[in-house]
């Protein structure tokens, strides 16, 4: 490979989280290759400040990468328009980045994974991402390939095309809009819900509370579109964001994300060029989003109620 995608991270106070992220980067195949931008926020509480200050006295120190470029706020922008403004501004010199949130470490091998997928998969239209996590889930020895391609989406450590990108409309009015459409269509309702039950509970709540799930977000866009992201069977990143830190993941007192086994395999691989969807991954991962039976009723007592409490509304405007 001679083309090798920039890295985004964005961040604002997570000093502990960042350090570990950015040496775990540092140490990968090809990071000497490798463009890194960090999209440092402002503080918006003074609980910020101290953490801020510590990422920004820690970045001078970064070593490692072909070049290193701070995008400095001013004024703060918030999580997620920080890291859009940042990745509009690197498009307009790449046609591919790897974003990645300030919480994850990597395996030796991920910018060798995802840059290899980049390059493969570029002018497959079905594939709209390379993500180098892996959900914890262990498929069974029949199934004998290194990845495979799913309508899930995961932003932890994922490459991403400019073209495929900017067709995905990041107005909030625009995302929030088709998150309700879709929300009244009860076919495609349970179609998303057949690939994965959280789907549904994540876009209720983007729609009750205007919030903007990206992950949720994108995984409608991919099977609105039958498209897929790439993932490896084993993981090439952990996460520690469900310790309370983070804006969206909350705090998980038993956390199967931050002690993830990492690839330690050789990097003398390639991957399938005409990889296609297959049963026994979309079962194991159906199997490990499934709520229980009593998560599934609460679910669908949410769903009535969310269209009960929606016409209710309309009545009162009309």
């Amino acid at each position: 490979m001679d083309d090798f995608a920039p890295v985004l991270i964005a961040t604002l106070n997570r000093y502990v989280h960042f350090k570990r992220c950015v040496e775990s980067l540092s140490n990968c195949t090809h990071a000497e290759k490798t463009d890194l931008f960090i999209a440092l926020d402002y503080p918006l509480s003074e609980s910020h400040w101290e953490g801020y200050e510590k990422i920004k006295a820690y970045i001078p120190r970064i070593t490692g990468f072909k070049s290193i470029q701070i995008i400095e706020r001013q004024k703060n922008f918030g999580a997620r328009e920080n890291k859009q403004d940042a990745r509009k501004m690197i498009f307009e010199t790449y046609d591919r980045m790897i974003v990645s949130e300030d919480d994850n470490e990597f395996s030796y091998d991920f910018l060798n994974f995802v840059n290899q997928g980049l390059e493969v998969y570029k002018d497959r239209m079905d594939i709209y991402s390379v993500c180098g996590y892996q959900f914890p889930v262990v498929f069974p020895k029949s199934y004998k390939k290194d990845i495979y391609i799913w309508q899930g989406f995961s932003a932890w450590g994922v490459g991403i095309w400019r073209e495929k990108a900017l067709r995905v409309d990041p107005n909030q009015e625009t995302i929030l809009s088709n998150t309700r459409n879709f929300l009244n269509n009860y076919g495609e309702v349970y179609r998303h819900f057949k690939v994965a039950n959280h789907f549904i509970g994540n876009k209720m709540k983007m729609a009750q509370k205007n919030e903007i799930y990206g992950d949720a977000y994108l995984s409608w866009y991919l099977i609105s579109n039958n498209m897929y992201s790439v993932f490896p069977v084993v993981s090439r990143v952990r996460n520690s964001g469900h310790d309370g830190s983070g804006l969206h993941c909350g705090y998980m007192k038993e956390n199967p994300y931050k002690d993830q086994i990492l690839y330690i395999g050789s990097d003398d691989y390639s991957l399938d060029a005409n990889i296609q969807p297959h049963p026994i991954p979309n079962k194991f991962l159906y199997d490990f989003f499934k709520l229980n039976f009593r998560k599934r009723v609460k679910l669908f007592i949410k769903f009535i109620l969310y269209h009960f409490d929606l016409k209710v509304k309309i009545k009162k405007i009309c």
